[in-house]
């Protein structure tokens, strides 16, 4: 008898609210705020997020293609190319993005934690100085009625 077993890839879908004492941002300064909005589909995630931090507000938003598929988009001006990858419920994001002509590559995982009220992005980011380890933890917003 065969048996097969079927991992069921995690719904990012929601509005979902940094929670900046949880989280770790290395040697970098954290936002005030970050909202990001995720609407996911078979194919696609979506993200539209809000950042506020000393110099003001500024929204971004791109596409992820999640089968696997390059995806380019611009983020706060700068191009972005990335793909991506399913590992169990986990989704591995390789993205590459020149800021002010320095090459960043960053690795991020982004994982559902508390019976999907939490969702937890690990980040590498390699650049010419080095790697930085972060992470963001965001908490779920209730849907509104």
């Amino acid at each position: 008898m065969l048996f097969q077993l079927v991992l069921l890839a995690a719904d990012f879908s929601g509005s979902w609210e940094l929670a900046v004492a949880r989280s770790d941002f290395g040697a970098a300064k954290p936002p005030q705020s970050l909202v990001m909005n995720v609407k996911q589909t078979e194919a696609k995630l979506a993200v539209q997020s809000t950042l506020a931090d000393s110099r003001g507000s500024s929204t971004s938003a791109y596409t992820l293609d999640i089968s696997g598929k390059e995806a380019e988009n611009t983020v706060r001006g700068n191009p972005v190319v990335s793909t991506t990858a399913w590992r169990g419920p986990a989704l591995h994001v390789k993205a590459k993005t020149t800021v002010q002509g320095t090459e960043i590559k960053t690795v991020d995982q982004w994982q559902l934690e508390e019976g999907g009220r939490v969702l937890t992005i690990f980040r590498t980011a390699t650049t010419p100085k080095g790697e930085i380890e972060q992470r963001f933890v965001y908490v779920k917003s209730p849907a509104k009625q």
